[in-house]
């Protein structure tokens, strides 16, 4: 058969042939550059040959977290070299270790760190063992960790009252808990972001964890620091042999130095984060088969699972839009490409555009590309309030990490009135007991990214709690499948009137001091009237580590109290609910919506309110409104001061105007106005107008706040609405102070030269 030829419109595009040719030669002097190791000569083999015949010991190609808990484990053994008065350099004592030394050191972490679990604890001895080998060259004695199993198991874990692995249970979220969390996101939640785009990225992350049962790092970035105590490099440097005949006084040859750089190269880095990035993303206009429609549709590849660098098993997930819009992750990901600004067709310059592309010609499947230089990009990135965003380069695109999106979720899912903080792994444990059953066990593990001869999935994720009616099944009566399917999974226990911090005020002042802090505070008393008299550097050290421990235990404290109060609150309101006079009960009212920013509040009004029974037109005239107002909610942001300007609550969604007068920003403003805040177009009309107590409090705010980032500012603007289109650029911090006195009426501090 012939070959075809290109389409006409390609073939008399010259800018396209242009572009073409550009990409193709660069592409092929790249290959031409490529530098590759020269070959060995027969010299440098021999003597290559012969230093391996005098290693000993190369250090195995440990994974990146497995080095970090290496170092940790090594902070621990010097710790307890010194504790234990050993003597020495902690290399030469574990040189020289043996089977005791070995239980005494394990005895030893049981005691000094917060070991609950014995699988913890024999974890801790798996990593003394890889410390082991890699500094002494040979692997531990099987004869003797044998022996310290049995230690382990005998003495150990009865002496310190270790419990066994995943004793609490194991929580299975489904699609009712998804449907409260995101409800609670974007409705309810009345926590302050650095910004409003992280709200719409908590939705995106809740719904590509539980729809793909992913784990939170091929989505954000999980990795491990390695801490600044340098444990990491003395334990793994760069050369990683162990020779026997290794003469640090001779110099090496060049021979010595070119076979010691073979050995102990680098890999090179993987120039990415190890995050969901638009690379993994392939969006696009598809033909449905049978109704003819065309359509946005996602697939997403994972990665960086985890065991990825040793064992890839890369999984596509495919996504289609879903008829309620609060579940529908194809909008979440166009609202954010939108505004990151990421496709590559130019025309894309808003949401309506991407959901009205259609399929031309022949084709059944139209890719929307992404710009190269967003390729490698993250899409759930952090924001840095300190940078402006005209100064964002290539290193300032920081995934979002897993912490922030652990803390976050564990928060909303306390305030949403879970009895326990909703876990990642509850989504992914949700996900796999959904394709259990309706999918095979093949398609099951390869979703879960399992290996089948090991049976992970029943041997841990599967629910503990048996969703099939046995009983009813053995009685031949009708079984209640949609009663036990809420059963079985969390937000059983759900109280819409708990909250993460619901401690009465006035158990706070009737709860007892502890007397371990207070015995601290004396003691810091103590100190700080001998400084009067006794002048030392010990002295005064003393009482910043005892200001740092009293520090760390009270917020431990204040933490223990509030999760006490919610276990006790759970555990008898059932009971006091039936003990109470139904006479006496309280209606429970749902919580008044009050949302500072409109567009929160109508994007709220369409996500939790939406009308059923809606046509495919009307449908995607609400997906692209709904998406429009993700991407202007990722432009807003909140700051602390607004529950100072909160009003009277309503019953309603509040939907404030942003703009109430003819002329809300004038000239010449408030002694007690901010200058920035007021041109800040990210900030909701009251906050912008926000007037502080007094002009010290307003100066106060502008030195913390806005002092540090303007001065770092490459191009230093005034941003108030009547000064933006002069476009007025200042030298330096007091050039821009003078101009806001002069114009503006309002004088700030000078800055100090």
């Amino acid at each position: 058969m012939p070959a075809r030829r290109p389409p006409q419109s390609l073939a008399k595009d010259r800018h396209y042939n242009a572009d073409f040719i550009r990409r193709f030669t660069q592409r092929e002097a790249t290959k031409r550059t490529a530098k590759r190791p020269e070959a060995l000569t027969a010299e440098q083999r021999a003597a290559l040959r012969k230093q391996l015949e005098d290693t000993q010991f190369l250090t195995p190609d440990y994974a990146d977290k497995t080095k970090i808990n290496n170092a940790g484990m090594l902070r621990k053994w010097k710790r307890y070299c010194d504790f234990a008065k050993l003597g020495g350099a902690w290399r030469d004592v574990i040189q020289n270790a043996n089977r005791a030394m070995a239980m005494d050191f394990l005895e030893y972490l049981c005691q000094t760190y917060r070991i609950k679990s014995w699988g913890s604890s024999w974890e801790y001895f798996r990593q003394y063992k890889q410390l082991y080998a890699c500094v002494t060259g040979r692997y531990m004695d099987l004869n003797d960790s044998k022996e310290v199993k049995k230690w382990h198991d005998a003495i150990l874990v009865d002496r310190y009252g270790l419990q066994a692995p995943c004793t609490r249970g194991k929580d299975v979220a489904n699609a009712d808990s998804l449907l409260v969390l995101l409800t609670f996101n974007v409705k309810f939640d009345k926590g302050i972001f650095s910004w409003e785009g992280h709200r719409v990225q908590l939705s995106g992350c809740y719904l590509g964890l539980a729809c793909t049962g992913a784990r939170p790092a091929e989505f954000v970035d999980g990795e491990r620091k390695s801490g600044k105590d340098g444990c990491l490099e003395e334990l793994f440097p760069r050369h990683a042999t162990g020779s026997a005949s290794d003469d640090e006084d001779k110099a090496p040859d060049e021979h010595s130095r070119l076979l010691e750089e073979i050995i102990s190269q680098e890999c090179e880095s993987r120039g990415r984060p190890k995050a969901l990035c638009y690379d993994d993303i392939l969006l696009m206009v598809v033909r449905h088969p049978e109704t003819g429609e065309d359509g946005l549709a996602m697939s997403i590849k994972l990665a960086h699972h985890k065991g990825a660098d040793n064992k890839p098993k890369p999984t596509i997930f495919f996504f289609t839009p879903t008829r309620r819009l609060i579940f529908c992750f194809i909008t979440v990901i166009v609202s954010l490409a939108v505004h990151h600004r990421a496709f590559a067709a130019s025309k894309f310059s808003g949401v309506r555009e991407v959901f009205q592309v259609k399929n031309l010609g022949p084709v059944k499947c139209t890719p929307l590309r992404w710009e190269e230089e967003w390729l490698k990009r993250p899409v759930f990135r952090r924001y840095d309030d300190s940078v402006v965003e005209e100064e964002f380069e290539e290193g300032k695109y920081q995934p979002l990490p897993y912490q922030k999106l652990h803390d976050d979720m564990e928060r909303q899912s306390l305030d949403a009135g879970e009895e326990n903080a909703i876990e990642p792994k509850a989504w992914r444990r949700g996900a796999a007991n959904a394709a259990n059953g309706n999918a095979s066990d093949a398609v099951r593990d390869q979703m879960m990214r399992h290996d089948p001869k090991w049976a992970t999935f029943n041997s841990a994720y599967i629910n503990e709690k048996v969703g099939f009616h046995l009983q009813n099944a053995f009685l031949d009566e009708p079984t209640e499948d949609s009663l036990l399917a809420m059963l079985s999974h969390i937000g059983l226990m759900r109280d819409p009137r708990a909250s993460k911090d619901m401690v009465p005020e006035e158990i706070w002042e009737a709860m007892p001091p502890d007397p371990e802090i207070e015995a601290l505070k004396a003691e810091r008393a103590q100190l700080k009237g001998d400084q009067y008299r006794i002048k030392g550097t010990e002295n005064e050290e003393r009482v910043r580590e005892l200001t740092r421990v009293i520090a760390s235990k009270e917020a431990q404290r204040k933490k223990s109290i509030r999760r006490a109060y919610r276990e006790d609150y759970f555990y008898n309101r059932p009971t006091w609910d039936i003990e109470a006079d139904e006479s006496e009960e309280e209606e429970y009212a749902e919580p008044a919506v009050d949302l500072q920013i409109p567009e929160r509040a109508k994007l709220a009004e369409i996500l939790c309110n939406q009308p059923a029974n809606l046509s495919s037109e009307e449908l995607l005239e609400l997906r692209i409104q709904a998406a429009e107002l993700m991407v202007s909610l990722c432009d807003k942001r909140e700051t602390r001061k607004r529950d100072r300007i909160r009003q009277r609550v309503r019953t309603d969604v509040a939907v404030k105007v942003e703009s109430p007068g003819p002329d809300p920003f004038p000239l010449l403003i408030d002694r007690k106005q901010c200058p920035l805040c007021i041109g800040d177009e990210t900030l909701s009309h009251q906050e912008r107008t926000f007037k502080y107590c007094r002009p010290a409090v307003m100066y106060d705010h502008f030195d913390r706040k806005h002092a540090q980032q303007l001065g770092g500012a490459k191009r230093m603007l005034c941003n108030h609405p009547k000064c933006k289109e002069e476009a007025l650029e200042f030298k330096h911090l007091n050039h821009f102070k003078n101009h806001v006195e002069r114009v503006h009426g309002v004088r700030l501090r000078p800055e100090c030269i």
